[in-house]
């Protein structure tokens, strides 16, 4: 929802087309916050794993997953750790 385009190969969005960047940007800002030598990479990383654990969760929802705030804590935690 945040960055979702229409697909089109060699589509470049205006900034206005992408409402998530301010979203995006408080994840790069949080990362730098927490010591990541590179904030950038911290938060794409978070984004895309927190998109793959939705996504997971939401196309198998017959697996015996573990509380959703216990494995998002793991991620953040395993992400901003293998930056220090």
């Amino acid at each position: 929802m945040l960055f979702g385009t229409a697909g089109t190969p060699g589509w470049e969005p205006t900034a206005g087309q992408l409402p998530g960047l301010p979203t995006a940007q408080l994840l790069v800002d949080t990362a730098a916050a927490a010591g990541s030598p590179d904030p950038e990479a911290t938060a794409q990383c978070l984004w895309a794993g927190m998109h793959g654990l939705i996504t997971l969760r939401q196309d198998r929802p017959s697996f015996p997953w573990l509380p959703l705030d216990r494995l998002v804590d793991t991620l953040v935690d395993a992400h901003l750790a293998a930056g220090r």
